[in-house]
């Protein structure tokens, strides 16, 4: 049928239940008459197709049926894969030959999206994407391409919605595998620091946190001071029957500005490297330059390689003179069984996203506000990333979530 073609995307890094959402979304589509076409490697599949060359076409896009998606709701990751690039701010070495122009180091291919998009007779767009994924996708759709936005992501960290595709397995798991790390600390009489989340938002590791029960929780609203810290998580330690104390750590998290020059040059180079990128080019510099390191003694180093968790791991054991034993969650949490949250979520979005598209609503994004499924402006996820409410949720003098936490981002 001519404009029934339906592009569906996926951005950012996987996350439970993401697959039955996609399942659910070519299912309904094609009861309504569309015809469901995946681009591949989310914005990447957009950018790599190029209309001189008919072979890019099936190495960017797969056209989608019900026997295809059938049994994937069954399997973590993303079936039609992801990545984490922005079209509008292309770094030269991630844009395709035929785009490439000469000395420009950064290149904003909007343009050339627009263009697939009209090319290919898409009617519309449905992004599946964390807070990256839907901040570009709203810039779309004020560019006037046809977008509909789905929220997924363990960080539950995007504005107008509480809830996001994947937060409830991410947090239930979180918690779980914090549990089973205990019979370790316990047994070995350690400090524990576990690094749940790798955002800069900490509003899902201090729901994990608080959850889980442990000793103190880190985020990236408040710096800490590496002595306080390790005075009251020896104190926890001593209070504990068993002898050991667990810390969760959200990356993103800094040392108190008026302590970093004192503790960052006794870092390793990773972790070095680590303090340095939460930092601006200017301040960074002058750290360098006053606490005696140079960038040949810094590792550079991605986010998949150290965060501030082991930061802060290093720092305990320092200030401690014990071992200090540091677990990173961030990858097992993506991978998991969705519960039944993110089951029902997943769907219900898939339901609502072909509502929208049927009546010809673009330019919205699926939701949940105080447990009512809702569509809004995808624009508000262009607002940044949500952050924690530290007024009402965070207990900054002794680094923990407060008693009276309550499940919910829209402040």
């Amino acid at each position: 049928m001519i404009g029934k073609k339906i592009a569906i995307l996926i951005g950012g890094g996987d996350v439970p239940a993401l697959n039955m959402c996609l399942k659910s979304l070519v299912y309904r589509m094609i009861d309504e008459g569309f015809e469901p076409v995946g681009v591949r490697k989310g914005w990447e599949g957009l950018i790599n197709y190029n209309h001189h060359d008919p072979t890019t076409y099936g190495e960017n896009f797969i056209e989608l049926n019900k026997g295809m998606v059938r049994p994937i709701d069954r399997t973590p990751g993303s079936f039609l894969h992801s990545s984490r690039i922005n079209p509008k701010e292309l770094p030269y070495r991630f844009v395709p030959k035929f785009l490439q122009q000469d000395k420009v180091e950064v290149q904003d291919l909007t343009n050339h999206i627009k263009d697939v998009v009209e090319r290919l007779g898409f009617r519309a767009l449905i992004v599946l994407g964390d807070i990256n994924t839907l901040q570009y996708a709203a810039h779309l759709s004020s560019e006037g391409v046809p977008i509909i936005g789905i929220p997924k992501t363990i960080h539950n960290n995007i504005y107008g919605t509480d809830y996001t595709i994947g937060f409830s397995t991410g947090l239930a798991r979180g918690v779980s595998f914090i549990h089973e790390l205990r019979s370790l600390a316990g047994s070995r009489e350690q400090i524990i620091v576990v690094e749940p989340f790798r955002v800069n938002s900490g509003v899902s590791s201090l729901m994990v946190g608080f959850l889980a029960g442990v000793d103190r929780v880190i985020i990236p609203e408040v710096p800490y001071d590496p002595e306080k810290l390790t005075r009251l998580v020896m104190q926890d330690k001593a209070m504990n029957p068993a002898n050991y104390a667990v810390v969760t750590v959200c990356d993103g998290s800094t040392i108190v500005e008026d302590k970093i020059l004192e503790y960052t040059p006794q870092l390793s180079p990773r972790s070095k490297s680590q303090v340095l990128r939460m930092m601006t080019a200017e301040k960074a510099h002058k750290l360098q330059t006053e606490g005696g390191f140079t960038l040949d003694e810094v590792v550079e180093t991605g986010s998949s390689l150290v965060g501030s968790g082991m930061v802060v791991t290093e720092l305990l054991t320092k200030l401690t003179g014990t071992e200090v034993f540091f677990q990173s969650l961030v990858y097992l949490l993506r991978t998991g069984t969705p519960d039944g949250q993110d089951l029902l979520g997943s769907t219900n979005f898939a339901i609502l996203a072909v509502r929208l598209l049927k009546n010809g609503k673009f330019g919205r994004m699926t939701a949940y506000q105080r447990y009512k499924l809702m569509d809004v402006d995808i624009a508000m996820a262009a607002r940044g990333i949500h952050q924690v409410n530290v007024e009402e949720m965070y207990d900054v003098d002794n680094y923990q979530p407060k008693l009276n936490l309550i499940w919910a981002t829209v402040e």
